[in-house]
């Protein structure tokens, strides 16, 4: 065990504490690599996303990959490849939005992965984390419940299993053949949809600042095989009218600009609503697990019993 990840894993204890009634803050760990691991081209940026946070681990530092496991062929009005070249694209251009040095693109089939061998898809993660060897991994949780979409029940479990077995030589020692060591992350953020069921709820919240909503947004918005359609600014406004009401914002701006309009608001809603849950104004919940995860008994022991030196 490496005496930075002990240190970061005490810090992180010790942050957890916090009024009863709010979500915990949390502290970036120390580390210089984050590779976040999700199934589409858009995952990294939505409100059930991590665009904040990625911009908050680029801000301190932190080189930051991206891992799009489906070729999302039917995200979009286009024909199925039409559809992966665009949604590759805007996810290019998102990633950069957000600081993040690149985009990784395993191209399985959109909303086809329930039949895939989850070890192959596994094998993948496991050569990828040992390749960039990130301190943290951001994903979505796969003990949420329930995740309705296949690719994110898919590649969630496989991101899991992947943070646990990475480190083991014994896993994947076709791997080491490359010139490739194992290689153990020391963090995990797992992202979940909580209106879907019980499961696992957040237990720490990542607070941001203004500069990382924004980029959140703008993120989000570029996008745009999927969001900010000018038509979806027509339907709102066409809602309003027959309400006899109308956004004062929106004066002089055409439909494309207030529907880029309406997705950034969106994200600085829930961003604020995350905020809340906290006690600050920005925010992300996350469920959150460090390297003492597994053994309960010794994590409690140092939350109570670690002083600073």
């Amino acid at each position: 065990m490496r005496s930075s990840h002990l240190a970061a894993g005490l810090v992180l204890c010790a942050g957890l504490a916090g009024a009863a009634d709010l979500l915990p803050l949390g502290r970036i760990p120390p580390g210089k690599t984050v590779l976040v691991i999700q199934p589409h081209h858009d995952d990294h940026t939505t409100d059930y996303g991590m665009g904040g946070l990625i911009a908050r681990f680029v801000d301190e530092g932190y080189d930051a990959y991206y891992v799009r496991a489906s070729n999302d062929e039917k995200d979009g009005n286009h024909l199925p490849a039409e559809n992966d070249i665009i949604n590759l694209r805007e996810s290019i251009a998102a990633t950069r939005i957000l600081g993040m040095k690149k985009v990784i693109s395993l191209n399985w089939r959109n909303d086809y992965m329930n039949p895939i061998p989850l070890d192959e898809l596994r094998a993948q993660l496991i050569l990828l984390i040992r390749k960039y060897r990130p301190d943290v991994v951001l994903g979505h949780d796969p003990w949420e419940h329930y995740q309705k979409n296949p690719d994110h029940r898919n590649v969630s479990r496989a991101l899991a299993e992947a943070y646990w077995l990475a480190g083991y030589a014994n896993v994947n020692p076709e791997q080491l053949k490359l010139g490739l060591k194992p290689w153990a992350a020391s963090y995990y953020f797992g992202k979940a949809r909580l209106d879907w069921g019980l499961g696992h709820r957040s237990n720490i919240a990542m607070e941001l600042n203004e500069s990382q909503v924004r980029r959140k947004e703008q993120a989000y918005q570029t996008h745009r095989n999927v969001y900010a359609h000018p038509d979806s600014a027509r339907a709102m406004k066409a809602a309003l009218a027959r309400e006899h009401l109308y956004i004062p914002a929106w004066e002089g701006l055409d439909d494309q600009q207030a529907a880029v309009e309406m997705e950034e608001w969106y994200m600085n809603w829930i961003s604020r609503v995350r905020g809340r849950e906290a006690g600050v104004k920005y925010a992300e919940d996350y469920y959150f697990m460090d390297e003492f995860d597994y053994l309960p008994g010794l994590k409690d022991y140092l939350k109570h019993n670690v002083e600073k030196q």
